[in-house]
């Protein structure tokens, strides 16, 4: 009967964790699109269809101007086709074979710097997406700002090993500056050097050492490794409150934080820094959904703008059919000063197809692997 309750328990969280998923996935992805969409139109190009989720349709409708608005069967994303397009990753179709009529509203038939335009749209709106989400949730909960002064040293750990003591002011990690104790985590996720450099103060007297970081499994994920020299903060009052400018302005330095995290990630990633069971997929984004949405809806509101941001981010990889990949062609052609043939184009697709499909394949497996 126990392992009957544990299973239909299971069940019940994987079912919240898919539908949570699919909810914060879609706003995230509507918002991407609409970015290409409403700067499509405002360069007088057709726009076919704009789908949220890929495969089936389950439900849709047409606008006044043509458009086919619709609900896909797998919400792993979405996409907009314009007139031009053979297909949904806006691969040109040959342009040749349109109508003087529609050469004037297709995508590829307009100058490079619109075509552009339309593409970083996408990325751009999941960015101001992050900073509206951050907005809110700053402006509502609070945030923290603390000191980068030493409240405690846990016995053992390379920190009391080194030498710090409680009241040193940490004030740089090889060469990040240190403003507030809550950077001494950000420098610690991203540095994966050995050894890490510490400078500190300690009665107005300036000293540095030398210390290699322990290695621990965060808790919210076995899977990731983190790295911690043993040192908690001062004793903190409570959250600060913020004014709307005040929390717009801090908005806009967590997107930017996020996303640099972001790149140094993948970056260390390709160059092995990082481990490959690293790469999370859609079990791992559903459960995290899930967390998010059983503490509120102002919880939902900061993951949806970690999520924004980081999509953000991956969709400005240099590979076809991300947006990325297509600003990098256009950038190619303009230093070549011509269009690139629809062969090479296509052949480029299907290469990026493949190394995007390989990525998922590694990261269901890494989200499957852990699940048990």
């Amino acid at each position: 009967m126990e392992l009957i309750s544990n299973l239909v328990h299971q069940l019940g969280n994987g079912a919240y964790n898919l539908l949570s998923f699919a909810l914060i996935i879609s706003v995230v992805v509507f918002v991407h699109e609409y970015g290409h969409y409403i700067i499509a139109k405002a360069c007088k190009v057709k726009v076919e269809s704009f789908s949220i989720g890929f495969g089936p349709e389950i439900f849709g409708f047409h606008d006044k101007s043509g458009t086919r608005w619709k609900l896909s069967a797998v919400p792993l994303g979405g996409y907009v086709k314009m007139l031009g397009d053979s297909n949904a990753a806006s691969v040109p179709a040959d342009q040749q074979k349109l109508t003087e009529e529609e050469k004037l509203y297709s995508l590829h038939t307009k100058p490079r710097y619109k075509k552009a335009a339309i593409v970083f749209a996408g990325p751009f709106a999941n960015m101001v997406l992050a900073v509206i989400a951050f907005t809110i949730f700053f402006s509502t909960v609070g945030y923290y700002r603390t000191p980068p002064v030493i409240g405690s040293v846990i016995e053992g750990k390379p920190a009391e090993q080194a030498g710090l003591l409680p009241g040193d002011i940490i004030t740089q990690i090889n060469e990040y500056k240190i403003k507030y104790f809550e950077d001494i985590s950000r420098v610690m996720m991203s540095s994966l050097e050995k050894e890490i450099e510490i400078r500190y103060s300690r009665n107005n007297e300036e000293h540095r050492i030398t210390l290699t970081p322990s290695i621990i499994k965060d808790a919210s994920d076995t899977t990731i490794e983190r790295r911690v020299i043993g040192i908690t903060s001062v004793d903190i009052t409570g959250l600060k409150q913020s004014s709307f400018l005040g929390a717009m302005s801090l908005s806009v330095s967590e997107t930017y934080y996020a996303m640099s995290l972001t790149i140094k990630a993948l970056f260390q990633i390709i160059v092995g820094k990082r481990s490959i069971n690293e790469i999370g997929g859609p079990i791992k984004i559903a459960k995290y959904s899930g967390q998010s949405a059983k503490q509120g809806f102002i919880m939902v509101l900061y993951f949806m703008a970690i999520l924004s941001s980081t999509l953000a981010v991956i969709n400005l990889l240099p590979i076809l059919p991300l947006d990325g990949g297509h600003l990098f062609f256009y950038i190619i052609e303009a230093v070549i000063r011509r269009d690139l043939s629809l062969k090479c184009q296509k052949y480029a697709a299907t290469f990026g197809a493949t190394i995007l499909f390989l990525l998922m394949a590694i990261a269901i497996s890494n989200d499957i692997r852990h699940l048990f």
